[in-house]
């Protein structure tokens, strides 16, 4: 039903833990009986034969295109290889769990009446904090105002209208102008009650070809109406709420002088979308 595109980026200086880390996440996806192929693709300068040999020894496809490859160009030349009507996204930093993918498919055949757009998990660890929680914490399945790319799963033909991810970007608010394009759609990002373990900027940490700084001032080029003085990357995440509340909450916080406050109040906002906007069952 799944067919899995993984993004994997090294430089010769990077600790083997970087290699390692992508090699228990595309081994631990042979355990998901939903997934039905797994594509690892790798954007770095040079093919790595030793870990082209792994691939295929566990019937994992290696691609590597000639040359290095952006974030976003990465994860579009994976999704070619790919023939599901269900593709999936995934950092080589994400842990799934054997019946990661049982909760997608029971979900997408429990709401077929659903538009959906994109598919979430929640993570034991994420910059986008509505989406970061404990495997103990109550879940519940809801509409996700925004996303993050860590293990996104679409509809094929959705990401073929998007476009897929946006090169404009190196690998910052591509999430959000996916979540952009969606909601322009008419289409659902919607965070699934399943938890994924996420370790977290195991690359970024020791050096990758994102630029922060130069995707965050082209997005707001592109997006000028979404700047504000928020806590949450300067977006106005109400833009992207649903439930009235919670809009209107944000609202009345982006005048609050007292910055403290201000992020307490937001992350009740962002504590409560699961509540808020559940999904009906």
């Amino acid at each position: 039903m799944f067919g899995v595109a993984v993004n994997y980026f090294a430089k010769a200086d990077h600790p083997p833990s970087v290699k390692q880390s992508a090699k228990f996440a595309v081994s631990l996806l042979k355990n998901c009986p939903e997934v039905n192929s797994v594509v690892l693709v790798d954007g770095s300068d040079t093919v790595d034969n030793e870990f082209q040999t792994y691939c295929e020894s566990i019937d994992v496809k290696y691609q590597h295109s000639g040359h290095s490859m952006s974030f976003a160009e990465a994860y579009n030349y994976g999704v070619n290889f790919l023939s599901e009507d269900w593709i999936v996204t995934m950092a080589s930093d994400i842990y799934v769990f054997p019946d990661t993918f049982t909760g997608f498919k029971q979900f997408i055949d429990e709401h077929q009446d659903l538009q959906i757009g994109c598919l979430i998990p929640y993570l034991s660890r994420c910059d986008l904090p509505m989406q970061r929680t404990s495997h103990s914490s109550q879940k519940f399945s809801c509409y996700a105002p925004i996303m993050s790319y860590n293990l996104n799963v679409f509809p094929k033909e959705v990401f073929t209208k998007i476009g897929g991810l946006s090169t404009r970007y190196s690998g910052n608010f591509n999430d959000i102008d996916t979540s952009i394009k969606l909601q322009s759609m008419g289409l659902e990002v919607v965070m699934v009650s399943s938890y994924v373990h996420h370790y977290g900027r195991l690359t970024l940490r020791h050096g990758t070809n994102v630029d922060a700084r130069n995707d965050w001032q082209q997005f707001y080029q592109d997006y000028p109406e979404l700047k504000c003085n928020s806590d949450l990357w300067n977006l106005r995440l109400d833009k992207f709420l649903r439930h009235p509340l919670l809009k209107l909450v944000f609202q009345l916080n982006l005048k609050n002088r007292n910055k403290d406050l201000r992020k307490k109040i937001n992350a009740w906002v962002y504590d409560n979308i699961s509540k808020y906007q559940q999904v009906n069952s």
